[in-house]
């Protein structure tokens, strides 16, 4: 990989993807290629229950459902948000809308029992919610699990119903008779698609379009030699913040390079002392990896964001977006994690703390280089994750704090502590660290702690919380982190006053 290719072109190439939408073939050139994939299936193809509204990602009316090849092998379905996809991201997946549900001269069991409930109010979100519950009755049938009304509305999180109609669709969900679901994968099983995509797995693609060009390479040889070549273009991964951007005008992608097609950067690798995270891992598949080793970190991914948000979105992608309240920065950084960096010239790997440099979005990467994996070291050591947000699901965070300890009996062994939304990037509370070690855990020295906290952080005043009202939560959350730990361990709250 450290050796400089003179140039990728040599590589097998093609100019356009290719998708299928409810079973049928499509090849997208380069005049629909940069469209987003709602606008393709509304406009292009006619597909119009697929609808478009906040463009964000937030509401759930243009829910799809999205199956890609990995491996030579077609992945579950899962919903994504169309409106901040791009059509470049889906080569070789199967995307099924709502009236691909409609198979075989039947409605899908989840279209049944909306209109059974009454589902529908206006009807606008509905094609939404129905995709989002065919994504819970394929995942309940697939694992063989019952199904409820938690994980009804966990699966719909990100479905907005603007008539407030949730009773009966929340009912329609737990009417689903899981044994009249039949899988997507059996009712687009004819094996052509299958085919299809491996007898094209070996073409890179590049896509051309006046000042605007993407390049999806299907090794990362390909991917070293165009950073090289083209050091300022854009690397998309899940496109759940650049989509955004770009859908309300903030952001103009003309060079952009993808990782989409790249099996290795799919894979999570756990060995003895770590676990290696690849750049198109996504916040779905990192909770479920982590769920174990790391459960605390896989609780909070849980209400991290909705289930479109969290299938396309990576933790990669999260940390490079680097936001000062990105809600997983602050447990990478107290988890130690380390980033590998790949360029033409080297790897080189950094530790979080050099990666993540002083000041709004400032990071040690430079233009020929990207991130391949992210390191996560296992550990003995416990931790507390806390997000502070107006709403529970599916929110952007005030604060955050992210803690990491080791108790001998009472005595600190280890304390590390990390706040989101307090600065221009996420903050190490290093002082407070070193004070804590070798301390007895008590609501005393955590009263002490708490007021230091303000020594070391800068929140400023947003919508979200005055820089006063920030300050109240940081040192509440020391004090409830305090609790909790006590609560956990059996510790003397009357003995820990004195």
């Amino acid at each position: 990989m450290a050796r400089i290719l003179k140039t990728c072109y040599y590589f097998r190439m093609r100019n356009f993807i290719l998708c299928y939408i409810n079973g049928e073939r499509h090849q997208i050139d380069a005049n629909n290629a940069f469209m987003t994939v709602a606008e393709y299936l509304r406009y292009v193809k006619g597909l119009t229950g697929t609808k478009i509204v906040c463009s964000e990602g937030d509401c759930g009316a243009c829910t799809i459902l999205l199956s890609r090849m990995i491996d030579g092998k077609m992945t579950s379905y899962k919903s994504i948000n169309s409106c901040i996809s791009f059509m470049y991201l889906l080569d070789r997946c199967h995307i099924v809308t709502v009236e691909g549900m409609k198979v075989k001269g039947h409605l899908h069991e989840v279209q049944e029992k909306m209109v059974e409930h009454h589902g529908a109010q206006c009807g606008y979100c509905t094609p939404g919610f129905i995709c989002a519950m065919a994504n819970m009755a394929e995942d309940l049938k697939t694992s063989q699990k019952q199904n409820s009304e938690q994980k009804v509305k966990n699966y719909l999180t990100g479905n907005l119903c603007r008539c407030t109609g949730y009773e009966p669709i929340i009912k329609a969900g737990l009417g689903i008779d899981l044994d009249k679901v039949e899988l997507l994968s059996s009712l687009y099983s004819d094996g052509k698609m299958a085919t299809d995509f491996l007898d094209n797995a070996m073409n890179s693609v590049l896509i051309e379009k006046t000042e605007t060009s993407v390049f999806l390479p299907n090794q990362m040889r390909e991917v070293v030699e165009f950073k090289a070549k083209y050091p300022g273009s854009k690397l998309v991964s899940g496109a759940t913040d650049i989509g955004v951007l770009n859908n309300k005008g903030r952001l103009e992608l003309v060079r952009i390079l993808s990782l989409t097609n790249i099996n290795e950067a799919y894979k999570v690798l756990e060995f003895d002392d770590r676990f290696e995270i690849g750049a198109k891992v996504s916040l779905d598949d990192v909770e479920k990896a982590l769920k174990k080793s790391f459960p605390e970190f896989s609780r909070k991914l849980h209400i991290f964001a909705s289930p479109q948000i969290k299938n396309k979105g990576t933790l990669v992608g999260n940390l490079v977006n680097a936001s000062p309240i990105g809600d997983t920065i602050p447990f990478l950084m107290i988890a130690g994690v380390e980033v590998e960096l790949v360029s033409s010239s080297k790897i080189r790997t950094l530790p979080i703390s050099k990666f993540i440099k002083k000041g709004y979005k400032n990071l040690d990467i430079k233009e020929n280089e990207f991130i391949s994996k992210i390191i996560l070291p296992k550990t003995k050591d416990e931790f507390k994750l806390y997000k502070v947000s107006t709403r529970k699901d599916l929110d952007i965070s005030t604060v955050t704090m992210a803690c990491r300890y080791n108790l001998k009996g009472t005595k600190i062994q280890n304390l590390e502590v990390a706040f989101g939304g307090v600065g221009p990037s996420v903050l190490k509370m290093r002082k407070i660290e070193k004070f804590a070690k070798d301390k007895n855990f008590n609501q005393v020295l955590f009263k002490d702690l708490a007021e230091k906290v303000e020594d070391e952080i800068t929140p400023m005043s947003d919508h979200r919380g005055s820089e006063q009202f920030r300050h109240i939560l940081c040192k509440n959350l020391m004090l409830k982190f305090c609790d909790d730990v006590m609560i956990e361990n059996g510790m003397d709250f009357k003995r820990s006053s004195v």
